[in-house]
Order: structure tokens, then C-alpha cells, then sequence
């Protein structure tokens, strides 16, 4: 009879010690499965809205009148520019009617 018991605990032991850690395991698997849905729930719904600023960008580009080109604003070959020159190296007269300006980046 005690063999008989014996055995029995000792099959019994390991089976419970497997099935609490199982149902460690679930309770783990279910909070980690709950915090992907939650994560994928989010991400739709940023999906959700993107969806619709394209959509509202699409319908925007659409009423609005396609212009064939727009073209750059004109030169203006009269306009006066005034540049300070300071005291960067210049050639020539100060009175000239005509100065260029080169700008050089020595890096």
C-alpha cells in the first residue's frame, strides 16, 4: 500500500508542478497577446487617419484648377541692388557704375 502511494505522489507531483507552470505560462500569454491587440488597434487607427488625409488631399487636388505651368516671377533688368560691401577686398574705383559681386564659401 505505501509503495502504491508512493508511486502515485510521485506521477502526481510533476503533473502539478507542469500544470501550475502552464497556467503561469497562460496568464503570461494572455496579457502579451492583450498588449499586441491593444498595439494593433492603435496603429490601425493611425492607419485610419492617414487614410483620410490622403483621401482629403486627393479630393483637395481635385477642385483645385490645374495650372499648365506657373511660371517664375520676371527679372526686373531695371531694379537697383544695394550690397553692403564693407571692408571685403574690392578692385577698381569706389564711384564704378557697375560693381560685381562674387561670393566664394572657403570651407
Amino acid at each position: 500500500m505505501k509503495i502504491k502511494l508512493v508511486r502515485s505522489l510521485i506521477i502526481l507531483i510533476p503533473v502539478l508542478i507542469i500544470s501550475c507552470s502552464s497556467l503561469e505560462n497562460d496568464s503570461n500569454s494572455t496579457k502579451k497577446l492583450d498588449e499586441i491587440g491593444d498595439t494593433q488597434n492603435l496603429i490601425l487607427k493611425k492607419l485610419e487617419g492617414l487614410e483620410k488625409a490622403i483621401a482629403n488631399v486627393a479630393v483637395a487636388s481635385k477642385s483645385k484648377p490645374a495650372d499648365k505651368k506657373q511660371q517664375p516671377p520676371q527679372a526686373d533688368p531695371n531694379k537697383v541692388y544695394n550690397i553692403e560691401i564693407g571692408d571685403s577686398f574690392t578692385i577698381g574705383p569706389k564711384n564704378a557704375k557697375v560693381t560685381i559681386v562674387e561670393w566664394m564659401d572657403f570651407q
